[in-house]
Formats: structure tokens, C-alpha cells, sequence
């Protein structure tokens, strides 16, 4: 039984998270803490299924589109450092205080991508070249928030770079799942090494982040930019009040 509702809870969460990149543990692990399954161990459950999920999505997202090699490949790599220490810092450090401040950022970059009503909406050609590199100054510490806390990362990643590298919704949802794949392999691999694996527990979560990744990101790419941003909104505000509120 405790297999069904992990396989029913991961297919979910992720679901949800590959349609608005909000972060499939803010429904997951609270679920998992409520089964009785400590903290790095729900994480690291969640890690070692986005490993699996994180490249399906990104390639329905990306299929027939042109790709930045170089700018996927590098922010990948410098977020992939700030990742191990992430990692390393959830078994140090209560997350709680981190996210009140998370919940409040989210509130107010869905406020902004809504009063810039145009952002995301289709791919723009973004002029400076001082503002597209100015993208790769968030590469760390997204990479550190991945491995230690994750929720809403994808929102963050999406509203930069819509607006430092002129991403619609599609492009930029593609390129997250792209570049966390080896963020969250670094945390699965962190985790697990300090004794947080579990096959009967991460099987399930496996399968059902699998089945919800391909439904939520071939929908969500089927529907366009403009659904997309619905959905950004909704959960981005209900994901920024439930970690501002601790509810």
C-alpha cells in the first residue's frame, strides 16, 4: 500500500511540475514526511526520480527547437557545483527559515511576469550581450537551491531567462529540465553516499515521476505559451503562499 501512494504521489507531483516548473517536492515530500520518512531521505527520493523524469521533458519541450549548446551546457556545469553543495547543506541545515524568503520571491516574480504582460509569450531577440551573459550569474546559487531545497526553481530559471536571454515559456521550461538533469543527479549521488537509498521506496516514486513527466510536458507543450503562464500563475501563487505561510 505504502507503494501505491508513493507511485500516486510522485505522479502527481510531477505532473504538476513539468506543466509549471514548480517544484515537484513542495507536493511530494510533505506526503513522504507524513509516511514516516525522514527529511534527506524524501529528497534524496526525489532526486534520484528527477534523474529519470528531467531529460524526457526537456526533450518534449525542446524537440524542433534550436538549441544554445553552449549556453545550456555551461550553466549546467557552473549550477552542477553550486548542486553538491546544496546537497551537502540538507543534512546541516533546517530548510524552514529559507522558505518564507523562497515563498515571498516566487509572490513577487509571478507579480512581475504578470505585469509584463508580453514576457514568455513568444521567443524574443535579445540585443546586449551583457544582459544574456547576465544569466549565468544565477547558474550557482539555482544549482545550490536545486540540491538543497528545489521548490520553485523552475519558475526562477524560466522568468531569467525569458528576460535575460528572450526564452518564450516552451524554450525556457526545456532548458530547465535540460540543465538540472546533472544538478540532480549530484544530489541523488550526495545522498545516497551518506546512506539515504531505499529501493523499495524509490522504485515507485521512479515509475510515477516517469509516467507524470511525459503527460505534464506533453501537454503542457501541445497547449502553448499562453496556458503555460496560466499555469505558472496558479501554482506559482499557491506554491509562494504555502512556503511563506509554512502551511
Amino acid at each position: 500500500m505504502e507503494s501505491i501512494w508513493i507511485f500516486i504521489a510522485a505522479f502527481i507531483a510531477t505532473t504538476i511540475s513539468a506543466m509549471s516548473g514548480g517544484g515537484s517536492s513542495i507536493i511530494a515530500v510533505p506526503i513522504f514526511l507524513s509516511m514516516g520518512i525522514v527529511l534527506p531521505m524524501a529528497v534524496a527520493i526525489q532526486s534520484i526520480s528527477g534523474v529519470f523524469w528531467v531529460l524526457p521533458s526537456a526533450f518534449n519541450y525542446l524537440k524542433g527547437r534550436k538549441i544554445e549548446w553552449m549556453f545550456l551546457l555551461l550553466f549546467a556545469g557552473i549550477g552542477t557545483i553550486g548542486s553538491y553543495f546544496g546537497a551537502l547543506a540538507i543534512t546541516s541545515f533546517d530548510q524552514k527559515p529559507l522558505a518564507a524568503i523562497v515563498g515571498l520571491l516566487i509572490l513577487f516574480l509571478i507579480g512581475f511576469m504578470n505585469y509584463q504582460k508580453n514576457l514568455g509569450l513568444q521567443e524574443q531577440h535579445v540585443r546586449s550581450k551583457f544582459k544574456e551573459r547576465l544569466a549565468y550569474v544565477f547558474s550557482f546559487p539555482m544549482g545550490f537551491y536545486e540540491g538543497f531545497f528545489g521548490s520553485g526553481n523552475g519558475i526562477f530559471f524560466t522568468l531569467v531567462t525569458a528576460y535575460t536571454k528572450g526564452f518564450d515559456f516552451i524554450d525556457a521550461l526545456g532548458y530547465y529540465y535540460a540543465v538540472a538533469f546533472p544538478w540532480v543527479v549530484v544530489g541523488a549521488l550526495v545522498l545516497i553516499s551518506k546512506g539515504y537509498f531505499d529501493l523499495s521506496l524509490m522504485v515507485p516514486a521512479v515509475l510515477g515521476s516517469l509516467v507524470g513527466g511525459y503527460i505534464g510536458s506533453k501537454y503542457a507543450r501541445l497547449k502553448g505559451n499562453k496556458f503555460v503562464k496560466i499555469t505558472f500563475t496558479i501554482i506559482g501563487i499557491i506554491l509562494g503562499l504555502k512556503l511563506l505561510l509554512g502551511i
